[in-house]
């Protein structure tokens, strides 16, 4: 962080209905002094152990925050980030009040963010449970990320204030090889929506899994078939190039 190397990546999350960017995800990346780009798997569990992730994850929403104002100010003007955030900020007792502040210095409407919480988070408590209930009173949205990896992933929508629920790549991984996986996934759609809950799709990589996808409903889907991760300034060109793109796609 000192020294600057740590930079954020963005991966658009489309809409198959709209057919549109509807939010990036920042994804963490350190580009280190040999211009080796290291992936955030490499090193998040460091930066736990070390107890660096609070500072590491002030560092992520802050630059998030100032990129998404930067593309409203653009040429983007619904911009939205997606932000993973980790079980310490959840257990920090002014988490919401940093959120709020967070809003303020950039001067960003409460659905300019989205934070992502993995089931790992959800299972530390009721600290955490009355912080997803302020982030609803404040209109800060919540997804449930990795859906359908864990034990406990059905309880947590059921009594969660969550808005979004994101598939795992693994669970999609065989939809268009696999009746049993197609039936699962397409389940797993239809739960979600009788919840109330939006759906985004994660690891979208091939024509057949998009046009499976396609057919059930109104999805969101991110992916190296959509578009992989790109630097903040690429962004707002590849939001105007979306439609065109699944255009040809679909």
């Amino acid at each position: 962080i000192e020294c600057g190397e740590l930079v954020l990546h963005y991966q658009p999350q489309v809409s198959l209905g709209g057919r549109r960017t509807t939010a990036v995800e920042a994804l963490l990346r350190w580009k280190r002094s040999d211009n080796e780009i290291v992936v955030a798997g490499d090193f998040i569990e460091i930066a736990e152990q070390s107890g660096l992730m609070l500072d590491l994850n002030d560092w992520i929403l802050d630059s998030a925050a100032e990129a998404v104002s930067r593309w409203r100010r653009e040429g983007w003007p619904e911009a939205r980030v997606a932000i993973n955030v980790s079980a310490q900020q959840f257990v920090a007792g002014s988490f919401l009040l940093e959120i709020e502040r967070l809003l303020a210095r950039h001067g960003l409407p409460p659905e300019a963010i989205e934070l992502e919480l993995t089931e790992t988070v959800l299972q530390t408590g009721a600290v955490t449970v009355d912080a997803l209930h302020g982030l609803r009173m404040l209109k800060v949205d919540t997804a449930l990320d990795d859906f359908g990896t864990g034990f406990s992933s059905l309880t947590s929508i059921e009594r969660l204030p969550l808005s979004r629920v994101k598939l795992d790549r693994s669970v999609i991984a065989g939809i268009d090889s696999n009746p049993r996986s197609a039936a699962i996934v397409h389940s797993m759609i239809g739960l979600c929506r009788n919840l109330g809950l939006q759906v985004t799709i994660e690891g979208v990589e091939r024509l057949a899994q998009l046009d499976f996808l396609a057919a059930c409903g109104d999805v969101s889907i991110q992916g190296f078939l959509v578009a992989r991760p790109v630097e903040a300034s690429e962004i707002v060109r590849l939001v105007h190039a979306t439609q065109g793109h699944l255009d040809a796609l679909l």
